[in-house]
């Protein structure tokens, strides 16, 4: 069964990604890893908790550190990095030679650290990349929960840090920034295609939040209020939630009575898969349901049932319909996804963009700098202007490239049981859209 196949070829992955971590710390410690991409260069770990040593001229290799959540419910967005790093430092290091650097033409070698999908384990994890590993660079990923305590580390120990995968809004709550630098999306352009998207649809605009306490729920509350003031919708917001919460049918309640027709909610899977079943037990199943961050892999609308994932709205963070290419592999964004859904035998994860995305910038930013001086790498990233699978970026004033969030709708595929369509785009209208459906299953009669 294809779900079946994909969640195979995620663990697979990800335990790919854990003997690299095994191997590079001798199978005790703290878990981290590495791949050089055809490099059998080594790097020495060594204890203390003194900041890394400046740039040498004897260096045999360029190191990146990833600080990601390698387990965890975060662990999914990681699914496809194993296979994309493989085929970016293959261009990097075996195509290309490696990045010349102060005469030298080095390989890059990515040494992973895991978040755990735990704030407190980021800021640790990211923290042995620097003081034990010593990396050149420093990447982090994937929600507040992992951008904000990475970025921490990087101002503490003045080191260059690349974070991704979080609303710019959330993670600009730890800033202002000096040596951290971002590639998120930006909560208010994707809450103006959201709405843009609900104008479509035929409901009686009573918009009802399921939030959490943590700061993407914050950072959701506060937009949508400031956006939906003074329009013709009616918030409705049952007060927020715990995540790990395992009975919602207290909430669902309220907004059953409420007679809510649009639900927006940020939650990450698991919640959200208890808390949609929980909806249809209970006999409340609104007209437009959009979930931030933890619909985003068909895999996941699968386990929701047959009809459970009909007409599920959510942010689409990349799609394989971008116009836009990569730089390294010379790819379109519907080469890349075709790639991928040819060698893996499962519908294309979103998250493919922004690693291919990350390397494409990091290539560019080390060919710039020319070498490891921490400051001269600040400066290159800082001046970065590039196209990208995400189209054009460079950074604004908040250290942040901003990057197409969109409104996207699960719908039954052709090839896999259910495939995404982008249904506003308005933001970003170089990208192709189509109205949403709503589809009976999910319909309240």
């Amino acid at each position: 069964m294809k779900k079946e196949m994909y969640r195979k070829i995620l663990m697979v992955a990800l335990c790919i990604v854990m003997v690299f971590a095994m191997a590079a710390c001798g199978g005790g410690g703290s878990s981290t890893g590495d791949s050089s991409g055809g490099s059998n260069a080594s790097t020495e770990t060594t204890g203390g908790g003194e900041p890394s040593a400046p740039a040498t001229t004897d260096k045999t290799e360029i190191l990146v550190g990833f600080a990601a959540p390698l387990t965890g419910p975060l662990a999914i967005f990681m699914g496809p990095t194993p296979w994309v790093e493989a085929l970016c430092l293959d261009a990097i290091n075996n195509q290309n030679g490696g990045i010349l650097v102060d005469g030298k033409q080095l390989p890059i070698r990515v040494i992973y650290a895991d978040t755990e999908s735990d704030s407190n384990k980021a800021m640790e994890a990211a923290t042995k990349l620097v003081t034990q590993d010593k990396v050149d660079i420093l990447v982090g990923a994937w929600t507040p929960v992992g951008a904000n305590p990475i970025s921490a580390v990087a101002e503490r120990y003045e080191i260059p840090a690349f974070t991704f995968g979080a609303p710019e809004e959330s993670w600009l709550e730890g800033g202002p920034y000096k040596w951290a630098t971002g590639m998120h999306f930006n909560y208010d352009l994707l809450c103006t295609d959201i709405i843009n998207m609900w104008n479509k649809l035929d409901t009686n605009k009573k918009v009802g939040f399921v939030l959490d306490t943590d700061v993407d729920g914050a950072t959701g509350r506060e937009v949508y209020t400031r956006m939906l003031e003074g329009t013709e919708y009616e918030i409705f917001d049952p007060g927020a939630y715990t995540i790990g919460t395992t009975d919602f049918t207290s909430m669902i309640s309220k907004l059953k009575e409420a007679n809510v027709e649009i639900i927006t909610a940020d939650m990450i899977t698991p919640d959200f898969t208890t808390f949609w079943k929980q909806c249809h037990q209970y006999g409340y199943i609104p007209k437009v349901c959009t979930i931030n961050k933890g619909m985003h892999y068909e895999a996941d609308v699968e386990n929701l049932g047959d009809d459970g994932g009909n007409g599920i709205t959510f942010s689409s963070l990349w799609d394989k319909n971008f116009p836009f290419s990569s730089p390294l592999l010379g790819m379109s964004a519907t080469e890349i996804a075709d790639l991928w859904q040819s060698e893996n035998e499962g519908f294309y994860p979103y998250s493919i963009g922004y690693d291919v995305a990350m390397y494409d910038i990091l290539n560019d930013v080390l060919t710039r700098a020319g070498t490891l001086d921490k400051a001269t790498l600040l400066d290159a990233i800082l001046a970065t202007d590039i196209d990208t699978v995400f189209g054009n970026l460079s950074f604004n004033e908040n250290q942040c490239m901003v990057v197409p969030a969109i409104a996207t709708q699960w719908l039954p595929g052709e090839t896999f049981p259910f495939e995404k369509k982008v249904v506003s785009s308005e933001t970003f209208p170089a990208i192709p859209s189509y109205d949403p459906i709503i589809i009976p299953a999910t319909t309240q009669k």
